[in-house]
């Protein structure tokens, strides 16, 4: 396993991390029932036995940050597990304010480091920020959170291109930056990225495989998504003649891309895991490969939000 520095937070990490929505809720194509608590666990203590070293999670995936806190428990050594919050009590409505917004956030800290039992978080992301949300309020209570000592460092998810330039217009609270991307959605290697690489704000690539367009499952695609289904044909093209499983090619591509500080791989299977440790340790996809995958473009750009596949 390659170990990184995660932009300026000071945080040393796995180059590959785990995703643990799967072990919390259904979740991906044909939305698979997460395993039991002890096959979840299993699964964790393999992935760090393997080297793994950076955990993700969210308040939002359902008993996920508990199972962590469960597997990691009593651990002199533990791995750093990136966890979120959300600034809005649902969805639809508008980012708090005021003393709505810190109780909120504090709050949601809280119940955090209570289920992952910790004393501080490694890593908090501001999670489901759809449009404009830094506030100077937010960023006192991140501050103040931070001087607490319930959080070493603080970053965003985001979605989209508006979203992660909003973020690094008001950057300075934020030492990691969470973002999709794919060998389908290149969309931020224009400005975000190399933003990021300028400011040293860490990067977390996370739906790498674009919630399972790339990996065998796309098969099981409805025909409104034929445009998703056709490019992921062209891409497994381009893996069977380098002789290697659409998913492992998907994986290289992001994790060695010149973005990736953390490559997150989602999964609640063991096998799965197993196959994207060996990918993972095959390395950087040749150049031609890179270069041909490239021109690989799926021209819906709606369509690369899976949020959008069911509208």
């Amino acid at each position: 396993m390659e170990y990184r520095q995660l932009g300026r937070t000071g945080l040393r990490v796995s180059g590959l991390g785990l995703g643990t929505v799967e072990l919390g809720m259904p979740y991906g194509l044909g939305m698979p029932d997460p395993p039991v608590d002890q096959e979840c666990i299993g699964l964790l203590h393999r992935a760090l036995d393997q080297g793994i070293t950076f955990f993700d999670t969210a308040a939002a995936y359902g008993r996920s940050e508990e199972l962590l806190g469960r597997a990691f428990a009593g651990m002199a050594d533990r791995p750093v597990v990136a966890t979120k919050t959300t600034i809005r009590i649902r969805p639809e409505d508008p980012p708090l304010r005021g003393p709505g917004l810190r109780r909120h956030v504090e709050e949601s800290v809280a119940r955090s480091l209570s289920r992952l039992g910790l004393a501080v978080v490694e890593l908090v992301q501001v999670h489901n920020s759809d449009g404009p949300f830094v506030s100077d309020e937010l960023v006192e209570v991140m501050e103040d959170l931070r001087a607490r000592g319930w959080v070493r460092c603080w970053g965003a998810s985001t979605y989209g291109q508006a979203d992660p330039v909003h973020v690094l217009e008001n950057a300075k609270p934020f030492g990691c930056l969470q973002v999709a991307y794919s060998a389908l959605d290149r969309r931020l290697e224009t400005g975000v990225l190399p933003d990021c690489r300028r400011r040293g704000i860490g990067v977390t690539l996370r739906s790498v495989f674009l919630k399972g367009v790339l990996s065998e499952r796309y098969r099981v695609l409805p025909d409104r998504l034929e445009p998703l289904r056709q490019a992921a044909q062209q891409v497994e093209a381009v893996a069977v003649a380098l002789g290697i499983p659409l998913s492992a090619l998907a994986l290289r591509f992001a994790a060695f891309s010149p973005w990736a500080d953390v490559t997150l791989v989602g999964t609640a299977s063991v096998g799965e895991l197993t196959a994207n440790l060996h990918a993972y340790a095959a390395g950087p996809l040749p150049a031609e490969t890179v270069t041909t995958l490239q021109a690989v473009a799926v021209k819906d750009d709606g369509l690369l939000n899976p949020a959008n596949w069911d509208r």
